[in-house]
């Protein structure tokens, strides 16, 4: 099918039109062979729907608009949770459309391409899902015919995937709607079978998905090229590569089932999606068991609550900050925010392959699991579990502060501010706001230096953790009070698409207040302490002068001085502790700004801005010091 032009604006108003009252059509999520699909919100159910219309002018060839209906009952009659949810399919106003669910997130095809090839849990993990809706379908005779990785959506917050696009899928294993010396699909994902233009069973789904899986896991297709023609004679004649030939770090395991899948002959693949979930999870839970000992973090009953606790707090500070947003700007719509409860969840019990870890022990994926399935996003679980430092293989964790240092900071400080984050939201989409935070942040004069990953990939909820600079590592240092006033040692940027909006961005930038509650601590001793110094000095001077007192009298004066002068340096600390936070806030909330300025500039230039020479270090030595 040669794809159609894109629709003129004359004709999405007119489709507007025919489905006022119905459906309130937004914006167009993207378009193929087959149709637009938009983003629109069901009137009258009040939810968020994804309408596949079909343009009159495709309409009009017989072939066409019976493919594109047949898609829609074909999936109607789906209902699997790995699978999109076809609502509806009618035509009105001279168009032929059916209504879906709304997938919120990415294909893998779109993960692929900004990511390259995926670490091995996330791709079995996916893979598993989509066996399993294959399954399904394969048991009701339905075959897809077009498996491939634009096919394959990721939910944005849990990361299921969900099986589109059945558009040329066929009943019962009949190939008869297929015209003569005509094979409907993508080449590079074709097994051997449906490459010669012979009948289909489920097999050829998972040859398939094999592609994918040899795809995603070393970012190489097993047979790729620019005519069409030779990837089909290569899939139907040619051995493909071994997985660990192209990919040695991929786990034998894995590579097995994979190459399995890609096999010639269908009758050696795997029989059905079952079989092939279930030989992926046991190559999964073989590198478990193979991990040595002391590898598998794992946290104790009162560490996980903790990481459940404050990964909900910080979620709260998230919402608050949404809610301050929202209601300086009121022109801007509404967005709900999920509440986040102050304890952790309840009645979760750690399932698969958790047999090597204590009985009162939760493993690291069964705490972000039982978080999400609470409502807290993944990115917050990934801060919380990132405020506690490990203290050696096997112990349990440690948290940033004693509990005394964490009761006596409030108090001295005058607030029981834990963390400190700024966010700006961003006119992009998520993958093109963070090659351009990458080029700001490293760069002169913020000088970030990145640290590690938490969470997984940025653009799926991870955290990026980034050292802050020495001083004197440039003339212009960007992070005094950040640095030297709160003491935060790093800062963790995440990036979170905005609801409802795919070409939006907010990125936030949070430091561990805690990290500098020592620091600080001392240095109101330090004031306290040289308040009572100066004001027993003070007192003496002053009971000197009188010349009328005695040595023992002096001294009432001179403590009374020093009381007073200790209780005013302690009363200082928290005001100015306060002001240093605002000040580190502006730093943060400055260096965000430099993510705009790269973004803009890559717009008008068409390229990265050159990076800028790191200037000298600062040599005290020089100023004769």
């Amino acid at each position: 099918m040669v794809p159609h032009e894109p629709a003129t604006p004359d004709v999405l108003a007119a489709f507007r039109t025919a489905l006022r009252g119905q459906y309130d059509v937004q914006r167009e999520l993207g378009r193929g062979g087959m149709g637009i699909v938009l983003l629109a919100r069901d009137e009258r159910l009040d939810r968020a729907v994804a309408l596949k219309v079909l343009p009159p002018e495709l309409a009009q060839a017989p072939e066409t608009r019976e493919r594109f209906l047949r898609e829609a009952r074909m999936a109607a009659q789906l209902s699997h949770p790995n699978i999109v949810p076809v609502h509806r399919a009618d035509e009105i106003g001279g168009f032929a459309f059916f209504a879906m669910g709304y997938v919120d997130g990415e294909s893998l095809g779109d993960r692929i391409r900004s990511r390259g090839p995926l670490p091995a849990g996330d791709v079995v993990r996916t893979l598993r899902e989509v066996a399993w809706a294959l399954a399904y379908a394969h048991a009701r005779g339905i075959v897809h015919r077009d498996i491939k990785p634009d096919n394959i959506l990721i939910e944005r917050a849990g990361g299921r995937a969900i099986v589109t696009d059945f558009g040329i899928a066929r009943a019962d294993f009949n190939p008869s709607l297929t015209q003569d010396g005509l094979v409907l699909g993508t080449v590079h994902y074709m097994s051997p079978e449906q490459a010669s233009g012979e009948p289909l069973d489920g097999r050829s789904d998972l040859y398939a998905l094999g592609c994918i899986g040899f795809l995603a896991l070393s970012g190489q297709l097993p047979f790729d090229g620019t005519v069409p023609h030779a990837v089909l004679v290569a899939h139907a004649t040619k051995e493909p590569p071994a997985l660990r030939s192209v990919a040695p770090h991929v786990p034998p395991g894995i590579a097995a089932v994979i190459d399995r899948c890609l096999r010639k002959s269908r009758d050696a693949r795997f029989a059905t999606g079952e079989e092939l979930a279930d030989a992926l999870g046991k190559a999964l839970e073989a590198i478990v068991e193979e991990t040595p000992a002391g590898a598998q973090l794992s946290l104790s009953a009162d560490d996980a609550a903790q990481v459940w606790r404050r990964a909900a707090e910080l979620q709260a500070e998230a919402a608050a900050r949404l809610e301050s947003r929202m209601r300086a700007t009121s022109s801007q719509r509404a967005v709900g925010a999920g509440s986040a409860g102050a304890g952790a969840p309840h009645g979760h019990a750690s399932g698969q392959g958790a047999q090597a870890a204590p009985s009162d022990a939760y493993r690291l994926r069964d705490v972000e699991a039982a978080a999400i399935e609470a409502g807290i996003s993944q990115r917050f679980v990934a801060l919380a579990l990132d405020e506690l430092r490990a203290r050696e293989p096997g112990v349990s964790l440690a948290p940033v502060v004693s509990p005394f240092t964490e009761r006596l900071a409030p108090r001295v400080l005058g607030t029981a501010q834990r963390t400190l984050s700024v966010s700006r939201v961003f006119p992009a989409a998520p993958r093109t706001v963070l090659p351009a935070l990458g080029r700001a942040l490293q760069g002169a004069p913020w000088m970030l230096e990145l640290r590690d990953t938490l969470g997984g990939h940025p653009l799926d909820g991870g955290v990026l953790v980034f050292d802050f600079p020495p001083i004197g590592s440039n003339v212009t240092y960007k992070w005094t009070w950040t640095r030297y006033g709160l003491y935060a040692k790093q800062a963790r940027v995440t990036l979170a698409p905005v609801p409802g909006n795919t070409n939006a961005c907010e990125v936030t930038m949070t430091i561990d207040l805690r990290e500098g509650y020592v620091a600080n601590l001392v240095g109101a001793s330090v004031m306290s302490g040289l308040g009572a110094f100066g004001g027993g000095v003070a007192g003496l001077a002053i009971a000197k002068a009188a010349l009328a007192l005695s040595g023992l009298a002096m001294l009432g004066p001179a403590v009374g001085a020093a009381a007073l002068m200790a209780v005013a340096g302690v009363a200082v600390t928290g005001p100015m502790y306060r002001w240093e936070v605002r000040a580190a806030a502006k730093e943060l909330d400055q260096a965000l700004g430099a993510i705009a300025v790269s973004m803009r500039a890559q717009d008008i230039f068409g390229e990265a801005p050159p990076k800028r020479p790191t200037p000298p270090p600062f040599d005290i030595t020089g100023m004769g010091i």
